[in-house]
């Protein structure tokens, strides 16, 4: 697997949200409602969405050795699977890769839910209603599904989130050269993280967002196994079939195209 990939480093991360409001800047998108403690301890807003490409996600702090408190921050955005779930779903094919990177095609997207339904990563979101552009002319249209497209979509060399990074947790570039580097962070962090690893080497066939972890992916919510293994090709066009003859049903209406999804996954089971 070549070209670029991002490296997330979760004991590097000061949860400054930098690379979360760069993200926001470079693609104009527009604040949305929060409260604070939105999710875990300071986390906000409590997940990805159709606006936030890049989250910072703080998890509570792990006190299991009184003397010395593990407290763990990550940065979280689309993993960009090698055999990814959501381009294998897709019924109108509105998800494909360019250079790479796993993009939506907004103008063929038709708001099903496909993506969303399949995606262990919660990535993908659809937007329930029309927003401006933040700093821009223009809206972010409303029933079409976003996520994180790798400044793909208004191309840079070194995408924002990661040239903003002040303390170095997430950085770019060749992925080759960065699971090198994920692995000797792991193998210097191992005295002190004893089940430090390296998460992104061969979930659903590799994915281009690494993450060096200090403890067992399943502490960050993260799949291992056969929950990270991507939907099977025979499965996912059986799918695809039986949403054709349902979405007849759906009278062209997003919400209805999203249940018409949802019971054709069901189905086929």
């Amino acid at each position: 697997m070549s070209g670029k990939a991002f490296l997330v480093d979760t004991t590097k991360c000061s949860g400054c949200r930098a690379c979360q409001v760069s993200c926001k800047q470079w693609n104009n998108l527009p604040g949305e409602k929060t409260t604070f403690f939105g999710g875990p301890e300071y986390t906000n807003p409590a997940e990805l969405s159709a606006i936030t490409f890049n989250h910072v996600k703080f998890f509570p702090v792990d006190r299991s050795n009184p003397e010395k408190p593990v407290w763990t921050i990550m940065h979280k955005k689309c993993y960009h699977c090698e055999e990814a779930n959501c381009m294998r779903v897709c019924p109108q094919h509105a998800i494909s890769r360019v250079e790479g990177w796993v993009v939506i095609d907004q103008s063929l997207c038709i708001g099903c839910g496909a993506c969303v339904n399949e995606c262990v990563y919660n990535v993908p979101h659809i937007l329930d209603e029309d927003v401006k552009r933040y700093g821009a002319e223009g809206i972010i249209k409303k029933d079409k599904s976003y996520k994180c497209h790798a400044c793909m979509e208004n191309p840079r060399e070194v995408p924002l989130c990661a040239r903003h990074c002040p303390t170095g947790a997430l950085t770019y570039g060749e992925r080759a050269a960065l699971v090198k580097r994920g692995l000797a962070r792991v193998k210097e962090i191992s005295a002190e993280y004893p089940h430090a690893n390296l998460y992104g080497l061969e979930e659903f066939g590799g994915l281009r967002t690494l993450t060096v972890l200090k403890d067992r992916p399943e502490k960050y919510g993260l799949p291992v196994g056969e929950k990270a293994k991507a939907i099977d090709l025979a499965k996912a066009e059986a799918i695809r079939d039986t949403y054709a003859f349902l979405s007849i049903f759906t009278f062209g209406l997003p919400s209805l195209k999203r249940v018409a999804y949802r019971i054709s996954k069901s189905m086929v089971g």
